[in-house]
């Protein structure tokens, strides 16, 4: 298993014009191969148990909430067939423009993750 994920600071005001977006772009992931593209808003990022919270891996402005993507893929290998073929799709061209009107991107905190 390998894993894509992105934490996004969203203004609340462009959530659901966020999400639209974004279930497109993972419309368009699935097409190409990902096995799975999904996107979760933060219900507690504090600190707990002891761990820091996630509050600090991404910095929020006062009126923006904390969202994930998480994407899978079989390897990385596989990751990466998909990832050329979701770039030569003009459709995602357009999503990113349309995104990074909506959220600051450059903010965004991606990592990929192999299984152990």
């Amino acid at each position: 298993m390998y894993l894509e994920i992105y934490l996004y600071p969203v203004p609340e005001e462009n959530k659901e014009q966020f999400l639209k977006i974004n279930r497109e772009a993972e419309r368009i992931y699935k097409e190409y191969g990902a096995l799975e593209s999904e996107t979760f808003t933060a219900t507690s990022i504090q600190p707990g148990y002891g761990c820091i919270g996630m509050i600090s891996a991404v910095e929020l402005l006062e009126s923006e909430i904390l969202m994930l993507e998480i994407n899978r893929y079989d390897n990385k290998e596989h990751h990466s067939q998909v990832l050329e073929k979701v770039d030569n799709d003009e459709q995602i061209e357009k999503l990113y423009n349309q995104v990074i009107e909506v959220i600051d991107l450059s903010r965004t905190v991606r990592g990929e993750f192999e299984f152990l």
